[in-house]
């Protein structure tokens, strides 16, 4: 059968943030069954090229079925793209695979209406769909999918997945875009706000193995069953192999969990050795498995970043995630991960069922003691699966698992207005703090600012920067774009543009630095002529009404701009949320589109925000005309304009 698979995106732009080796190991294996593929990464292609391109295929292409794998956060996207498919080719089966079909099986049948849909790990289960639908044959009888009875979604219970991973063909690679995957990164560093890398290039993707035999309350391995493991020596076949094919010497292990066991890793890089492969690589560990001698081993072989589940800082909520590590395990590791001079990734999650204030205090002094200054905070999610979503779903904070579920595919909408509290505390108190939690990270990054040496503009939005490590005073030149969110005509305007810094590795000590946006010299134009803004109004005396009352970026953003509180009249905000809050020391009133007139004839700053536009849109189409508008997101754009 002429088999068309999708990876949807997560993201509207084209993307290397993700690659789907999974499904790239289900078309190699249908493949070595003798069906044919047609692969469609989505990933690759911005949003508005999309939709072409699957109908161009449907269209062109002489497809008997699809598949389509995703995760949960996927829902809305595979939603759309089954009524897509719908609406060209009814008459193709579609299957759907992946972590979304391993929980809410019902549910996710009743809404999406797929014609079936593979649970767990598909290798197996799939190509036996596909024979039974080739001959004819009844699906009912096959293990592991969901299908229909009449007008019912039935479950044929618990299918057969590979038992050994060695024994499957390696990934079809080629067929979802690697050399498109590779092509989008940057060649001469990895760049992102959260960790920029210049000892890094392009990345390419591998798998070690698969699931985790670990059962964290908070986390669901999507259906991929026991925790596998492909023979080492194969991996590092697989690395000779990609360096010889791509011209790639930089690797990411997809896995969940490398290794459970010390002896693994010290294989791995055994092996790297004896093959003199001159390698760069990035895993994740568990911090109950480390020893210095194993880390140097990772260090010399070319690992110089590992991520790592921290989540607390707390005993007691350790203990109810099931982490079975403790404080002083963490310690420990964070100790000998710095001997070595490896980078840590790691995050703190709040919001854990046993959490309290004391708890969060716990953890926040322990985040300070260690100097995990990088190690953000984010919250606890009750994903689809886990054994938390099902403590919410039994103590009523989840009204409406559809509703829920797609309210996780706007992660950052969902974050802001609808988290599931599954503490003590209030809702007032678990927002209060999820949002100065957040505030917090920002103001941790700041503990440990790079040095600048030289900077120099090189082009409209792009500065050749010299900085210096503050822990060991290694010095390192970026050719830095910035923001990085950025088409033809310059950074995209919708969200507090310009205000969040950069994170940077240095490949000598391995600690993380911060680098001001402030301080990117083509930046500091930008921060230089809204700062005279803000000095001519407290010079002329001149009153302002300051719209939102910043939240996440409040205090880095008041460090960097100095506003006179003695010349704010009022703060503004269209959130519910930020109603009474303080900031510039006034309490925030709400405002709607029957309360803009309340700005007419006003000094009106409007400061770093995503929702900017919206007021700006109130002012025109209610006819208010304040006596001035300085707005950030928009001034931005004109002030490197004239640059």
């Amino acid at each position: 059968m002429k088999t068309l698979l999708i990876s949807p995106s997560y993201y509207p732009q084209a993307n290397a943030s993700y690659f789907p080796l999974g499904l790239a190991y289900i078309s190699a294996y249908i493949q070595s069954q003798g069906h044919q593929v047609i692969g469609l990464n989505f990933n690759h292609m911005p949003m508005e090229k999309r939709n072409p391109a699957l109908c161009d295929t449907l269209l062109h292409e002489e497809v008997d079925i699809i598949g389509i794998s995703g995760l949960t956060v996927a829902y809305n996207e595979i939603d759309r793209l089954i009524k897509a498919i719908r609406a060209i080719r009814a008459d193709v089966p579609i299957v759907l695979g992946g972590g979304i079909t391993s929980v809410e099986g019902e549910l996710m049948m009743n809404t999406l209406q797929p014609n079936y849909a593979v649970v767990g790990e598909g290798e197996l289960i799939f190509t036996r769909l596909l024979k039974a639908l080739e001959e004819g044959d009844d699906v009912r009888k096959i293990a592991g999918i969901w299908c229909w009875d009449a007008d019912k979604p039935k479950f044929t219970g618990e299918g057969e997945s590979p038992k050994y991973l060695d024994e499957l063909p390696l990934p079809d690679l080629d067929s979802f875009g690697i050399r498109e995957h590779i092509g989008l990164q940057g060649e001469h560093g990895q760049f992102s706000y959260h960790l920029t890398r210049l000892d890094a290039g392009r990345s390419f993707p591998i798998a070690a193995s698969r699931s985790c035999p670990f059962k964290c309350t908070f986390c669901h391995h999507a259906g991929m069953g026991t925790y596998k493991k492909h023979d080492i020596g194969r991996v590092v076949d697989q690395i000779e192999g990609y360096i010889q094919t791509y011209g790639i010497n930089n690797f990411s292990i997809y896995d969940e969990l490398f290794s459970a066991n010390k002896a693994r890793v010290v294989e791995f890089c055994d092996l790297l050795k004896q093959r003199n492969l001159n390698i760069q690589w990035f895993c994740q560990l568990r911090m109950d498995q480390l020893d210095l001698p194993m880390l140097k081993m990772m260090k010399e072989t070319g690992c110089n970043y590992i991520s790592f589940g921290i989540e607390s800082g707390s005993d007691a909520i350790l203990g109810s995630m099931k982490k079975k590590i403790t404080k002083q395990t963490i310690t420990d590791a964070v100790k000998i991960v710095r001997e070595a001079k490896i980078g840590i990734q790691g995050n703190f999650l709040f919001g854990d069922p046993a959490e309290t204030q004391e708890t969060i205090r716990e953890s926040l002094q322990f985040q300070q003691d260690n100097q995990l200054y990088f190690c953000d905070w984010s919250a606890v999610i009750p994903y689809a699966g886990t054994p938390i979503y099902h403590y919410a779903l039994e103590k009523g904070l989840i009204a409406d698992r559809e509703t829920f579920m797609r309210s996780l595919c706007n992660i950052s909408g969902y974050l802001y207005n609808s988290q599931v509290n599954m503490t003590q505390m209030s809702d007032e108190e678990y927002k209060d703090w999820y949002i100065s939690l957040r505030e917090l990270n920002d103001e941790n990054h700041r503990k440990r600012c790079t040095k600048v040496v030289a900077g120099e503009i090189l082009e409209r939005w792009k500065s050749r920067i010299t900085i210096e490590c503050p822990c060991c005073s290694h010095q390192q030149t970026l050719d830095l774009p910035f923001p990085f969110e950025q088409d033809e005509n310059g950074p995209l305007l919708n969200g507090p543009v310009g205000v969040q810094g950069m994170n940077v590795l240095c490949p000598d000590c391995g600690r993380k630095m911060h680098l001001k946006a402030r301080d990117i010299p083509h930046m500091k134009l930008v921060y230089d002529r809204f700062q005279a803004e803000m000095d001519a109004l407290a010079e002329n005396q001149q009153h302002a009404i300051f719209i939102p009352a910043l939240d996440r970026f409040a205090t880095v953003f008041l460090e960097d701009i100095k506003i006179d509180q003695t010349f704010v009249a009022a703060v503004y905000d269209t959130r519910p949320f930020r109603e009474d809050k303080l900031f510039l020391d006034r309490r925030t009133q709400l405002l709607d589109i029957d309360r803009v007139k309340e700005l007419d004839g006003q000094n009106v700053v409007i400061l770093p925000w995503i929702e900017y536009q919206k007021v700006l849109d109130w002012l025109k189409h209610q006819n208010v005309t304040p006596k001035k508008v300085i707005c950030w997101n928009q001034f931005f754009r004109n002030a490197i304009s004239e640059a």
